[in-house]
Formats: structure tokens, C-alpha cells, sequence
């Protein structure tokens, strides 16, 4: 019974044991912040006259607007590294990658589906003899191993620029997730599971998500949540011009959202504002993005000259949406302002079938 590595050894690859300390989980590494164009213009119709627009309460007639929740998450493994042709020292990587789906029906919250996949992600710098040999041997090793583990093979792109070959690793990783939370809402859409009136909100910015021309009707009735962003974008304030994001969500107060502006997303557009769900009171020392989310959707019309968005669905989105936030603590989850329940459970679900490092490792 050998190992992944002491296999890979007993061929022609030169490699090593794994160094270092394992990352955490990352259900939101999706959502950190990154540089971006400004934000656009004001599409909401019709122009709000205020800056900080109070959100309504929902009223007890009105039925359940979100249906469907989709959460993705992964957890690496550092499995060590390996000396390429060009004698670069290149990271070997585990991936658990999972995406659950939740439906709430009522006042119950169950599964709906469970997709996962665990994944070796290798240099692709070798040639391709070497990776078929190499993706043969790491398969066969892990299914022999002491704790067997169904193992998919994947590659990352090495190259001579300044971007870190783990970094790039990394970025395959969450490539992964986001196509394994593609195909699940592009069923539920073809389904005729979600519709204007039973909507999908996923954990995370919709500007992360790749090829939307292709599946930009499958989320036509999905809602993007982040809990976090860039803090040093522009918001364009009316006739005062620019005003940073922090230095506007700042002043945001619980309950009260920003009007809906316009973001590019490759030749499409998209709606985005933020509204805040618990009060900076509650804790001290809370920064200003603590407790606010920035909430994305289509407009009424993605393409074209003219996208615009109701007021009255900013605002029924956002009231159906700060009704779910989480009765949690800052002793359970650090992100606990931001959180939505139904996200924040679909969350733990997944965390609680994810191997340990420790047993992932033991097919190394």
C-alpha cells in the first residue's frame, strides 16, 4: 500500500511532503474585495430623492419571495510540491469542493441537493505523457490508500509571470465551485423551479461568476448576497459627485438601503446596492462594512442602452431579504452581522461533511 506521493516518486516526478499550515475553509474567498471600474449611474426608476432609503417591513400577507438558497464552500489540503521541467517548485493541492442547494418551504429548511468533488490539482507544466501518468497514479494510490478517497484530477496553469503558481492553484479551485454552482441553478432554471415570485439567492457577488451570456436567463431570477467588498469603490452621489463606499455605508443605519446603481459585467449590467442589517451599537469596535451586505440582481433589462430596476422590487427584494437575517451571536460565526440564516445553515451543512486535513492526508 503506498501513498500518493511515494507513487508519484516511484516514477519519474521528484516530490515532496506538504510544508506549512493548512488554510481555513473559504466559503468566502468569492467575496474579497478586488479592484473594479467605479460604479455607474442610478437605474433605479423611478430616482430615489433620498440617499439612505428605509426598507419596509414585510407584511404578514405577503408569501415567502426566496425559495432556494445555493452556498458553495471548499477546503484545501496542502499536499505537498513538486519539481516541474523548468525546475520550478510548485505546490500540490487537495480541494474539497461542495455546493448545497436548501429549499425553505414554510418554516422548514431542507436539503435539496449535495454536490461535491474531491480534486487533485497538479502543475500543467509538464508534458502530456507525464500527465496522463501522473493523474493515473495519484487516482489509483488515493483509492488504495489507508482512508481511500475518490479523487478527480484537475490541472492549474504555470507560467513565467509574477503571478504565484499557488495563487493559481487557488483561483482553479474556486473556478471549480463556481461552475459546480452554475449547473445546479442552471437545472433549478430549467426546472421552472425558480420564477419571479421563487427566487434563488446565492452567497456571494454575482460579478465572480464567468460565461453569463450562456446562463444569463438561468439567473435572471437569482439574487447574488456578498458580506463583503470593495470598501474603496465609488458611489456617485447625485450632483455631490464620487463618495467611497465605506465613507457612504458608514452612515448607513439598520434597516435602510442605498438606491440601486449600475455595474458592467462584461457586456451585461448589473443592479447592486447595500443595505444594512444590524446596527454598529451592538458591538464595539465594528467596522463599517460589518453588518452590511451588497445585494446583486439583473435589471429589467440586462443588455441594451437603457437597464433599469423598479423601486418597488429594490425595495421587496431588499425587506424580504433583511427579514432573513440570522439570530446569531458574535461567539458563533466572526461574519455573524452579515450572515442570513438560511445561508449561514447551508453553510454549516456543508462544513460538517468535509473530511479533516489530518484524514485527507493520510492517502498522501
Amino acid at each position: 500500500m503506498r501513498g500518493i506521493l511515494s507513487a508519484l516518486r516511484s516514477g519519474k516526478f521528484q516530490c515532496y511532503g506538504p510544508a506549512g499550515v493548512d488554510g481555513d475553509d473559504h466559503p468566502a474567498a468569492r467575496e474579497a474585495t478586488a479592484p473594479g471600474p467605479p460604479r455607474g449611474k442610478f437605474i433605479e426608476t423611478p430616482r430615489p430623492s433620498e440617499l439612505f432609503i428605509p426598507v419596509p417591513q414585510v407584511a404578514a400577507d405577503d408569501p415567502l419571495l426566496f425559495r432556494f438558497f445555493i452556498d458553495g464552500s471548499e477546503r484545501v489540503t496542502a499536499a505537498g510540491f513538486i519539481i516541474d521541467p523548468k525546475k520550478r517548485y510548485l505546490p500540490l493541492l487537495i480541494a474539497q469542493v461542495a455546493v448545497a442547494t436548501t429549499e425553505l418551504h414554510a418554516s422548514r429548511l431542507t436539503i435539496k441537493h449535495y454536490d461535491s468533488s474531491n480534486t487533485f490539482f497538479f502543475p500543467d507544466s509538464f508534458a502530456k505523457e507525464d500527465l496522463t501518468e501522473a493523474k493515473e497514479v495519484v487516482c489509483t494510490a488515493a483509492k488504495s490508500s489507508r482512508l481511500p478517497l475518490n479523487l478527480d484530477f484537475d490541472y492549474y496553469q504555470v507560467d513565467d509571470t509574477d503571478k504565484l503558481p499557488m495563487d493559481r492553484a487557488r483561483a482553479k479551485v474556486l473556478q471549480k465551485m463556481h461552475s459546480m454552482e452554475i449547473c445546479r441553478i442552471a437545472d433549478l432554471a430549467r426546472g421552472g423551479e425558480i420564477s419571479r415570485d421563487s427566487l434563488l439567492l446565492i452567497d456571494g457577488s454575482i460579478d465572480f461568476y464567468t460565461d453569463m451570456d450562456r446562463h444569463k436567463e438561468a439567473f435572471r431570477n437569482v439574487v447574488g448576497v456578498a458580506k463583503s467588498f470593495d470598501l474603496h469603490r465609488r458611489f456617485h452621489v447625485r450632483s455631490k459627485g464620487a463618495e467611497r463606499v465605506g465613507a457612504l455605508i458608514s452612515r448607513l443605519l439598520p434597516g435602510t438601503r442605498t438606491p440601486a446603481l449600475g455595474t458592467q459585467h462584461r457586456n451585461l449590467t448589473i443592479a447592486s446596492w447595500y443595505l444594512r442589517l444590524q446596527g454598529r451599537r451592538r458591538i464595539p469596535g465594528l467596522e463599517p462594512q460589518d453588518g452590511v451586505i451588497k445585494i446583486e440582481v439583473f435589471p429589467n433589462a440586462a443588455s441594451g442602452d437603457t437597464p433599469t430596476i423598479d423601486a418597488a422590487r429594490c425595495d421587496r427584494l431588499s425587506e424580504h431579504i433583511f427579514a432573513l437575517r440570522a439570530p446569531a451571536t458574535p461567539n458563533t460565526d466572526a461574519r455573524w452581522a452579515s450572515n442570513l440564516y438560511p445561508v449561514y445553515l447551508t453553510e454549516r451543512y456543508i462544513k460538517t461533511r468535509f473530511r479533516s486535513h489530518h484524514s485527507i492526508r493520510a492517502c498522501l
